[in-house]
């Protein structure tokens, strides 16, 4: 897996849209140090409300975010095979990126 940094994009973070959300889990469990990556919270809250948004929570923690998507996936597999690119293309245009240097969220 590769990191996505093209200049015209705001999906800045160390993930990359081409990414299916079980690659995404797969790369946080890989070092328990990902589960507390501040940088992860902004793209992983995304994430949440892209796919439930009446459920979506207001988690200040990464942590959080990474044992609810992993429920999630358990608990509907098809869910895993989604790319992150097309679950955030979903996501309404006009929520705010986040300071850069933050995960952000497309625009």
């Amino acid at each position: 897996m590769t990191r996505f940094d093209s200049p015209e994009s705001a999906f800045v973070s160390p993930l990359s849209p081409d990414w299916t959300i079980a690659d995404v889990l797969e790369w946080i469990a890989a070092s328990d140090d990902r589960c507390h990556d501040e940088r992860l919270l902004g793209i992983l809250d995304a994430v949440d409300r892209a796919l439930h948004p009446s459920s979506a929570r207001a988690a200040t923690r990464v942590v959080v975010h990474v044992r609810a998507l992993a429920a999630r996936v358990a608990a509907e597999p098809s869910v895993g095979e989604r790319v992150l690119g097309e679950v955030l293309a979903v996501r309404d245009r006009e929520t705010p990126a986040v300071a850069e240097g933050e995960v952000l969220v497309p625009a």
